[in-house]
């Protein structure tokens, strides 16, 4: 469509002075109103051409300032005008199309507000509508759109029927530009069905450059809630040309004047006016998507589309302006332009159909209309094609119908009778990937290979019901490979041929799937491998049959059951936190041990693999169980005892250890209960007592190390390397060796320290080292003070240092402690005293940590003994280790370095008086009810002696007993035993109790006799509320419970 507009008027020109220019300043088109006052003002002109210089300037200032800033400029100004100087309030609008932008200039008189334009809103302007429309039904129509808008369905439908019947093009647009309804006239001029125009832009159904127009004045309406008429309009659609109407639009606002729509119809101009078009010599129509040409007088080429030059199958480059038309067109044809030329008296459109024999019988119908131009008419020529029009829509709307508008799967057409396709979509082009015209020039048959197409022959007769997939089918691809389909097929017409539509599913994936599936089913039944599969929890939900078999236990005592149930006590816990509460999505191998049905435990490697559910959470795991095969011993027994004679038993050790525990801490436990209850026990009862909980001490540090070393010695040792800071260790070290100095009266203080030195290394295992070596040097030395000091060594490795002496080391102490760390066990036990396990633990974390033991010297002098610890963490390549990675930053040695330039001595500080605080509120613990799960009596009884102040307290030595007695009471807090008799250890119980009803938020206190380094926190971490080591004495169960109920 082309378009030529030569004013812009408003239903109210009496008071509307505006005009739109475009960013250069030019005048598009202006209202009568504003011509009225500033009579030199035209189109085509720069607007500030035609105000003085002053007036010029600042109107030049605030266009600027509207272009740079895309807003809306508002200014008073005075404005000399053909009655004089006039005050004005000047509105400058940016109006932005999808390409250009324009802008509307407003010139508003100094009038009262209840002057302004009646247009403003949308339910005063009846009567100006009225006054503009020639036809009455329009104003009908409009009023009952205001009262209706937003339409139900039912009264769409009677609005539409309504529009239908008005003889001018009606529209109604949403603010977006989209099309809500447009009556026939209008749809048939741009070649749609009223239904096709709904929820399209103009910007799809118009010419860009007629649209981009439309847009911008869309925005203007918009912005200023004014109408706007547009006089003069001519054009051609797909459907059909119109000439000689003026457009009107005006705002539907709401009662805060908010545009909420847009409506829009036509008039028919009075012949006296004009029924033709002015237009400019330079007319280009070559961006029109239409077959459209202008011919000259002389039947030459003016302008024309590309679209002509593809319809007449010429190159889209050629240009025809100025070439003779007879050239192109046959004589008949140009014998019809000659006489809608010579014949004055047809004014409008004038249609006739037409066969272009040299282009292949093309049939198509010829649309003529008189341009009028200053120098010349000129005639435009519009060829719209009958056949290809016809069988578009016919092919759109047999798709559409087929398919409810859009599939999202693939689809093809072919011909019934030849199998040759008629159609297809692009997602079977991606599908099959072929190009669109390779892939229309076959047929059924050749997306078969040679030995499928019986299949096709024995399938095309079968009756499949309609809406049914069929299949799977095998379809062959560009490439050659295979893909697998079902097919759901519909009959249609096209073409007037009848055809089949079919709808392609893709299942490759789903039988690749169920392939796998088979697969896997079949590794699960005949894999030598124990297979388990457990919910979230970590209950077992399956097993295969390699596993009752190779575990030794019935199938249904084995579902149900907690996975964790069949492991020592030793890997319960890691696998509770490593796997079932770890969070962590990826695969994770464990060495473990697996209870036997007689006790007794094997070892194996256990593989966990989380399963996702559809929200990508762990829904499930899967097990794999490598049981390690006990292999029959290789060596004679001579051989055996020369390799063992000289080591430990890690692993009896352990055992050992952990079965007297719980005795020992009995004994310890009755012995402090007897003490205390001696009201004034005599010197010699004092001294008892004291010597008894000296040697308590004593025999649990020795018990506590020889465990720890033992643990180091029998399993895969982990480490878990990051970066601390030294300084941040002191608070620690001191209370750890606290009871050690307080025995020997010696005061711990500091030397050289540098408050910047960081190390990477395994936390626990460091602190542990460095405790022991103090504790070494309190026992030993003969002075009344012990001093530690660290710093950097060299570029590898930092110092820890001690002495007993402000300028160094004695010699007594220098060379005791050269021999702890060197010398025999047995030697250190005779000369100084310390048990065996003390010495060989702190041996171990030497070698597991790298560290080397030097003398420092001054003057030749050692002034310090110390350990080396290398800054940067390292494992000896003969120990068998895992690494744990830590959310720690690596510093480089070099930083470190340049840290120590000024080593400041941390010197002890004076502890400042804590203020009063409030006495906290007593526990009653005589209102609390406890279930105690503990399969000793006589820790029972010693629990029942520290604790009887409680309400109550229950018993059990195993969860199956417990049960009961926790569905028929309530209690405040449980304490329970980690190791208990039946199958459930502690951590079992835990999980289960807490998922018990009215048990979720109860306290659930782990005890164990003996206390790894980082206990507390495993237990909490795996769900306790807290933890207390054996024996359960009163002070040390008060604190917790003050703790929980505070």
């Amino acid at each position: 469509m082309q378009d030529d507009f030569s004013t812009l008027e408003t239903p109210a020109a009496d008071k509307i002075k505006t005009m739109i220019v475009d960013k250069s300043g030019r005048v598009i088109a202006l209202s009568s109103s504003l011509k009225g006052i500033i009579t030199s003002i035209k189109a085509h002109t720069s607007f500030l051409e035609h105000f003085k210089t002053e007036e010029s300037a600042l109107l030049s200032k605030l266009f600027n300032e509207a272009k740079l800033s895309g807003n809306t400029v508002v200014e008073k100004l005075d404005i000399t005008t053909r009655d004089g100087v006039q005050s004005f309030e000047l509105t400058i609008t940016p109006m932005k199309s999808e390409n250009n932008i324009y802008y509307n200039i407003l010139f508003n008189s100094a009038l009262p507000q209840s002057q302004s334009s009646e247009l403003k809103k949308f339910r005063v302007a009846s009567a100006e509508i009225e006054k503009l429309s020639v036809d009455s039904k329009i104003s009908s129509v409009i009023e009952r759109i205001k009262l209706s808008f937003p339409f139900s369905f039912i009264e769409k439908a009677k609005i539409q029927k309504d529009i239908n019947e008005i003889d001018d093009f009606f529209w109604l647009k949403d603010v977006e530009g989209k099309l809500v309804l447009a009556n026939e006239k209008y749809a048939t001029v741009l070649g749609y069905k009223t239904n096709q125009l709904e929820n399209k832009s103009e910007a799809e159904v118009l010419p860009k450059y007629l649209s981009d127009i439309y847009e911008t004045l869309d925005s203007y309406v918009k912005a200023t809630t004014n109408a706007i008429l547009i006089e003069n309009i001519s054009g051609a659609g797909i459907g059909g040309v119109f000439s000689g109407v003026s457009i009107v639009e005006f705002p539907l606002s709401d009662l805060d004047n908010n545009v909420v729509a847009i409506i829009g119809f036509s008039r028919v101009e009075p012949v006296e006016k004009t029924i033709v078009r002015e237009v400019t010599p330079n007319i280009n129509y070559k961006t029109i998507p239409l077959p459209i040409c202008v011919l000259n007088e002389e039947n030459k080429f003016v302008s024309h589309s590309v679209e002509l030059l593809k319809l007449l199958s010429l190159g889209e480059q050629i240009n025809l302006e100025g070439q003779e038309a007879s050239k192109l067109f046959e004589k008949d044809f140009i014998a019809q332009v000659d006489k809608m030329r010579s014949d004055k008296s047809i004014t409008g459109e004038t249609t006739f159909p037409f066969v272009f024999k040299d282009r292949g019988n093309l049939s198509c119908d010829v649309k003529l209309l008189r341009i009028n131009n200053k120098l010349e008419e000129l005639i435009q020529v519009v060829i719209v094609p009958r056949e290809e029009k016809d069988s578009q829509l016919e092919v759109k709307a047999n798709m559409y119908d087929a398919l409810i508008e859009h599939s999202p799967e693939a689809m093809f057409v072919y011909d019934i009778e030849n199998l040759r396709f008629l159609e297809v979509n692009n997602q079977a082009l991606k599908l099959y990937g072929y190009k669109r015209a390779d892939f229309l020039n076959m047929d059924l048959t050749d997306l078969y290979a040679p030995e499928d197409i019986q299949t096709l022959i024995e399938t095309s007769d079968s009756k499949v019901p309609s809406g049914s997939f069929s299949g799977p089918w095998r379809h062959k691809k560009s490439d050659g490979t295979s893909v697998f389909v079902e097919l759901r097929r519909t009959s249609i017409e096209i073409k007037d041929r009848k055809a089949h539509l079919n709808l392609v599913r893709n299942v490759s994936e789903n039988i690749e799937a169920k392939k796998k599936q088979q697969l896997l089913e079949s590794l699960y039944e005949n894999t030598s491998e124990v297979l388990i599969s457990t919910d979230k929890d970590g209950f077992i939900k399956e097993v295969n049959e390699v596993a009752v078999r190779k575990l030794g236990y019935p199938k249904r005592e084995l579902e149900t059951r907690p996975l964790i149930s069949l492991l020592s006590d030793d890997d319960r816990a890691n696998i509770n936190r490593n796997v079932f509460h770890s969070g962590l999505f990826k695969t994770m191998s464990s060495e473990v041990e697996f209870k036997r049905p007689s006790g007794s435990f094997q070892k194996a490697t256990l593989v966990a693999t989380p399963i996702k559910n559809y929200a990508g959470e762990i829904d499930s795991f899967s097990f794999i169980v490598k049981l390690v095969e006990e292999q029959a011993p290789g060596k004679d027994l001579q051989h055996m005892q020369e390799d063992t004679a000289d080591k430990i038993d890690a692993s009896f050790l352990s055992n050992m250890f952990h079965e007297i525990l719980t005795p020992i801490n009995v004994i310890l436990g009755f012995t402090q209960e007897l003490g205390e209850s001696i009201e004034v026990p005599n010197d010699e009862q004092k001294e008892a007592i004291e010597i008894i909980k000296e040697n308590q001490k004593l025999l649990l540090q020795i018990m506590d190390n020889a465990v720890e070393y033992s643990t180091l010695e029998q399993k895969v040792i982990k480490f878990r390397p990051e970066e601390i800071k030294f300084v941040d260790l002191l608070n620690e070290l001191k209370e750890q060796t606290k009871k050690a100095a307080e025995s020997k009266k010696i005061e711990l203080s500091y030397g050289k320290i540098s408050s910047s030195l960081a190390v990477e290394t395994d936390k626990q295992k460091f602190v542990y080292l460095l405790s022991l070596f103090l504790k070494f040097a309190i026992q030993i030395t003969k002075e009344k003070s012990v001093y530690l000091s660290a710093s950097v060594y060299d570029e590898k490795y930092c110092a820890v240092g001690i002495k007993d002496n402000a300028s160094g080391i004695s010699q007594f102490l220098a060379k005791a402690l050269s021999d702890i760390l060197s010398d025999d066990e047995n030697v250190s036990r005779r000369n100084y005293g310390f048990s065996r396990f003390s010495v060989k633990l702190a041996k171990k974390l030497i070698e597991l940590l790298s560290v080397r033991k030097e003398a420092i010297t001054k003057g030749g002098e050692t002034v310090e003994f110390a350990l080396l610890f290398p800054l940067k963490f390292v494992i000896g390549e003969s120990l068998n280790a895992e690494v744990e990675a830590a959310d720690q930053k690596e510093v480089p040695v070099s930083k470190l370095q340049k840290k120590i330039e000024i080593v400041p001595t941390i010197k002890p500080e004076p502890v400042a008086a804590k203020p009063p605080q409030e006495q906290s509120k007593p526990l009653e613990v005589s209102n609390l009810n406890c279930l105690y799960l503990e399969d000793q009596l006589d820790s029972q009884m010693l629990f029942r002696v520290q604790m009887k102040d409680l309400k109550s307290i229950e018993f059990a030595v195993s969860f199956e007993s417990a049960l009961p007695l926790l569905k028929t009471k309530k209690f405040d807090f449980i304490v329970m035993d980690i190791n208990l008799q039946g199958e459930y250890n502690g951590l079992d119980a835990l999980r289960i109790i807490q998922k018990m009803p009215g048990y979720k938020d109860i306290p659930i206190i782990a005890s164990t006799a003996y206390v790894q380094p980082d206990a507390r926190d495993s237990f909490i971490a795996a769900g306790f509320t807290d933890f207390i080591s054996k024996p359960l004495l009163r002070d040390k169960l008060m604190e917790v419970l003050k703790h929980i109920f505070a």
